[in-house]
């Protein structure tokens, strides 16, 4: 959705889902998944010295874990299949 239409001022609700901005502020979907965030001064200084939050790279890490976990799944899956289907003598 683009935002041309939120960015009216003293606009209540959100013209596509009727979202109230008094209890949540508009946010782009960046903003909404932690990858980016505009608010703060100090994430920004952070990423211009090359540090990342421990949040961030914890995500990195969980991410890692879970794709290293689904391919040893599918791997022990085919090797499974594989042996299955040798011909027994």
């Amino acid at each position: 959705y683009s935002g041309r239409s939120v960015e009216r001022a003293n606009q209540p609700n959100c013209p596509r889902c009727s979202c109230d901005f008094s209890v949540r502020r508009p946010m782009s979907y960046a903003e909404m998944e932690g990858i980016v965030d505009l608010d703060s001064s100090g994430a920004r200084t952070a990423r211009e010295r090359g540090v990342e939050s421990p949040r961030r790279e914890w995500r990195l890490v969980e991410r890692w874990l879970v794709f290293l976990f689904v391919m040893s799944v599918v791997t022990i899956s085919l090797l499974a299949v594989t042996i299955a289907a040798l011909p027994v003598r």
